[in-house]
């Protein structure tokens, strides 16, 4: 039986609810940051609901009630605005999940990130929308969206390696590994809450009815990866035990033919 409601984590807030408590609670900030803070948070707001290319000066204006002009005495550019709310918000997040590296057991530490990432990205379905269109269409963030991703999958290689250093002679093995369970990750998400596709969308409905379960799943497939089993009972259900099943019995008829040649 799973124990992950051993395993609780908070309701992650929006993103933009995040931003928004962080300025309320900044009391001493002068007439420039607080017009400033606005003009962040009407772009936030925004990106939540229609695209980078479909995001417009002068509705960013509007929501904050300031003018064009405004705007530019902060920002050179709808581009540079963009970039710096992106970049706050990519940061946030790897920075929340890197927060929880005081887990008890490799499985439960995998699935509290596993379980961020995915609330986070279906509470901010927009902004990661953009997140992920943005990279694409501008060099300089892809740049630091990589730099950032590539950070990420080094403090995990880094804390496997704390947990088990006698595999430290293993070090690049398990930071390969950790970067293409990172790309599953990144593509799960994309065609999830980005391309939203509806067969995927069926599928998970289907396999996963939860954001816990989706992740419980999710971080089965990375502990078998990185340890080549799965998890004590107590911390996941069985995952495709009928496959793993025949797939063992199949492998024993290997053998049993091998050594009888």
């Amino acid at each position: 039986m799973s124990n992950l409601s051993a395993f609780a984590i908070e309701e992650p807030i929006s993103f933009r609810d995040w931003v928004e408590i962080r300025q309320n609670n900044a009391t001493d900030r002068r007439k420039g940051e607080r017009t400033r803070d606005r003009i962040r948070l009407a772009t936030i707001e925004l990106l939540n609901e229609v695209s980078y290319s479909d995001l417009k000066v002068s509705a960013i204006c509007d929501r904050a009630g300031i003018t064009p002009p405004v705007l530019y005495l902060y920002f050179d550019s709808k581009e540079t605005l963009v970039h710096s709310v992106l970049l706050e918000f990519l940061q946030e997040y790897t920075g929340r999940m890197a927060a929880r590296d005081g887990a008890r057991t490799p499985f439960q530490a995998m699935f509290e990130s596993n379980l961020l990432w995915i609330r986070s990205a279906r509470a901010n379905s927009g902004l990661m929308r953009c997140l992920l269109r943005f990279s694409e269409e501008q060099a300089d963030f892809a740049l630091l969206f990589s730099q950032e991703s590539n950070r990420w999958h080094e403090r995990i290689t880094q804390s496997i390696i704390r947990r088990f250093p006698n595999a430290g002679s293993e070090r690049d093995e398990v930071h390969f590994v950790v970067h293409a369970l990172g790309g599953m990750m990144d593509e799960i998400t994309r065609r999830l809450f980005d391309a939203a596709e509806p067969e995927l969308s069926t599928l998970v409905e289907t396999i996963a009815r939860t954001d816990e379960d989706l992740a419980k799943r999710l971080t089965l497939i990375w502990h078998r990866a990185i340890y080549g089993a799965d998890p004590a009972l107590t911390e996941s259900d069985p995952f495709l035990p009928r496959l793993s099943a025949a797939a063992r019995k199949a492998a024993r008829i290997r053998a049993t033919k091998t050594s009888s040649q």
